[in-house]
């Protein structure tokens, strides 16, 4: 089995570290010293690169790409800042990727192209019983 990433994947990898290491560094700095989530001008150009959605399908606004091409871009941006790549996590490993296997279709269809466009993030709460 050939593990080497192709020429489309290292393509990707590429262009989210550029940007990652270009841009989002002194974000990055800005939003984890303010605790202040990423703006929506940054969210709506993680849109515009294709960050969000990598692997979710594109009937719903995604890029329909893969899981490893999501955690190649994830992984530069965490490189730079775990508060800058938390968009890329929540839009592509997170509850994003819940909604689309499990909700229903009216679900899908207004939540998922909108955080695909940056125009929504989405999180997950969770509990255990006996735990917080």
């Amino acid at each position: 089995m050939d593990f080497r990433l192709t020429s489309e994947q290292l393509e990707l990898q590429d262009t989210a570290r550029r940007f990652a290491t270009e841009q989002m560094r002194p974000v990055g700095r800005e939003i984890e010293q303010s605790a202040q989530p990423l703006s929506h001008d940054w969210l709506h150009r993680y849109a515009e690169m294709g960050f969000l959605g990598i692997n979710v399908a594109t009937e719903y606004g995604g890029m329909g790409l893969g899981n490893l091409e999501a955690l190649l871009v994830l992984e530069e941006f965490a490189k730079v800042s775990p508060a800058a790549a938390f968009p890329i996590f929540e839009s592509s490993v997170g509850p994003v990727r819940a909604i689309e296997h499990f909700a229903g279709e009216a679900l899908k269809r207004r939540v998922l192209p909108a955080v695909c466009r940056g125009d929504l993030i989405v999180a997950v709460a969770m509990s255990e019983p006996d735990a917080g």
